[in-house]
């Protein structure tokens, strides 16, 4: 399959619903925000820094008003990053130290122009507390009642930035709140996240088609992650596994050869520009046992159904219950299944999870706060399957939640893929 052109880049910050923001934030009786994850700040600001992502240690903030002003707090040397990628009317705050030296006499332009004069706009603090304390004066929020995203924040670091809110005013936590925000999406987000789905979908097809007998796991594993690339994804996990390997989410062997009538389970995914894809496709080397093939026929009816039945204001429950019982009644008549889905956005599970009715506890949630689907929400909706001894299949589709019916994502067929051999 042809890879599709990365989207053109935008100037400004439009992956922040700034209206649902505004209105979670006036239910929850909330002055403003405080983004302290790596995923959080970039949804509130832009910024988007490998940086953030990488070193734990680092303090980055996003400050969200409910007028919708925003202001960035971020180390000086994030200031490099900003020069090209421009985060839009956000307020900058730079904390600490980053020697720069300017060669006497040197044109600047473009990036290291617009650097200088990041640095002389920018205020200065000497650390991120301070630097908030700015920023949260700044903005009005002196003395208001501030939501504070808990979920990057260590007890300890909790306490000093509740201290230390300008006028004392009062910090409750507030990770729920950004959930719920970031689970309807923007326009500019749907756009990232049809890119990173499709360019890796097609990475999948394009490994199982091109494999024969004697094609290693590794190497099915290893086109994929190439393709992806290409494609301006960056790779994360690829359980793609052969035979009877495919019944569990075992990693890619180097000893592990195609044969005639192996099925092929693939699940990947990876990041562009900050937004997941994760997806799966099932293949086979020749004919597919009937066992399998059934499988696959009911798997593919309970997506099929659930594509059916999607619509804002349907109780994820139902949905979930609904996919549950169409596997069964197509060949699977004990399947069962912790979660059919989940939302996806800059982080691979998102708000909601789609879980049933018969009381599952999944690993990836706890107590959701979103229990009803909206328009606007991306959600991922899968039903792997996976049986020792036999094998497992795999279809995943990520789909935006629209009132005239589900857009699918993806483009690619979701039939058996039939390897080259």
């Amino acid at each position: 399959m042809a890879q599709a052109p990365p989207p053109a880049r935008r100037a400004t910050n439009d992956l922040l619903n700034r209206e649902r923001a505004r209105a979670v934030m006036a239910a929850a009786d909330l002055d403003g925000l405080v983004a302290t994850t790596p995923e959080n700040v970039t949804y509130v600001t832009g910024y988007d820094s490998w940086t953030i992502y990488t070193f734990s240690e680092l303090r980055a903030f996003g400050v969200l008003s409910r007028s919708g002003e925003r202001a960035l707090v971020a180390p000086v040397d994030a200031l490099d990053y900003v020069a090209q990628r421009a985060i839009g009317d956000c307020r900058l705050y730079a904390y600490g130290t980053f020697h720069l030296e300017r060669r006497p006499g040197a044109a600047l332009d473009g990036a290291e122009a617009r650097l200088v004069e990041l640095r002389a706009e920018a205020v200065p603090a000497p650390t991120a507390s301070a630097a908030l304390e700015l920023a949260l004066a700044d903005l009005r929020l002196a003395g208001g009642r501030v939501g504070v995203d808990e979920a990057g924040l260590p007890g300890p670091r909790w306490a000093e930035l509740s201290a230390g809110l300008p006028g004392r005013g009062a910090a409750c936590p507030a990770s729920g709140s950004l959930r719920s925000i970031r689970s309807v999406k923007t326009g500019a987000e749907v756009e990232r996240l049809r890119h990173a789905a499709r360019v890796t979908t097609a990475a999948i097809v394009d490994a199982i088609g091109s494999a024969g007998p004697g094609t290693l796991e590794t190497e099915i594993e290893r086109e994929i992650r190439l393709a992806m690339v290409r494609g301006g994804v960056t790779p994360n996990h690829c359980e793609t596994s052969a035979g009877t390997r495919g019944s569990a989410c075992f990693p890619p062997s180097d000893r592990s050869a195609l044969r005639p009538g192996d099925v092929i389970r693939s699940d990947c995914g990876g990041r562009y520009r900050a937004y997941w894809a994760d997806t799966g496709r099932t293949g086979v080397l020749g004919e597919p046992p009937p066992p399998l093939e059934r499988c696959h026929h009911a798997v593919r009816a309970g997506i099929d159904a659930m594509l059916a039945a999607i619509r804002p204001g349907l109780p994820v429950a139902e949905l979930a219950d609904l996919a549950v019982a169409t596997v069964r009644a197509n060949g699977i008549p004990r399947y069962r299944r912790h979660h059919v889905g989940h939302g996806i956005g800059l982080e691979m599970y998102e708000a909601p999870l789609l879980v049933g009715s018969d009381g599952s506890r999944d690993v990836h949630g706890a107590d959701d706060p979103v229990t009803v689907l909206a328009e606007g929400m991306v959600i991922n909706v899968e039903l792997p399957y996976y049986e020792l001894g036999l094998g497992g299949v795999q279809i995943e589709e990520t789909v935006v939640v629209r009132a005239d019916g589900p857009e699918v994502l993806n483009d690619a067929s979701r039939a058996l893929v039939h390897c080259a051999g």
